[in-house]
């Protein structure tokens, strides 16, 4: 009998980052459609386990009023998990952002600076 271990990323405490892109539509809105079958399985996994934070992050695609809206009600259906989404226009500024850090020492003040 082999024993399997639950992944332990998703206890509370972690913060998930999952990446997402539809490259047939880089710097144009993230398909909807697969927007909505990511989600389901998201929500299949958080009803599961419940980590502190989900991060969506779509690095070459935008997010449009209906795609937001989609995460929006993720958001809304979790509130004790903290669920951030990010497009390609917030990860070129963060990419821009960090180009400016030069020590570890400022790139700990950044991220105090952006968590406030």
């Amino acid at each position: 009998m082999i024993f399997q271990e639950k992944p332990k990323y998703f206890e509370a405490g972690n913060y998930i980052y999952e990446c997402k892109s539809s490259p047939e539509n880089m710097d144009a809105p993230i398909n909807q459609n697969s927007l909505k079958k990511w989600i389901n399985d998201v929500k299949k996994l958080l009803k599961k386990r419940q980590p502190s934070g989900f991060r969506y992050i779509f690095p070459v695609n935008r997010l449009d009023s209906n795609n937001c809206n989609l995460l929006e009600q993720l958001k809304t259906e979790f509130p004790n998990i903290d669920i951030q989404y990010y497009d390609c226009d917030s990860v070129d500024r963060l990419v821009k952002n960090l180009q400016k850090v030069n020590s570890l020492p400022e790139l700990v003040e950044y991220i105090r600076q952006a968590r406030n």
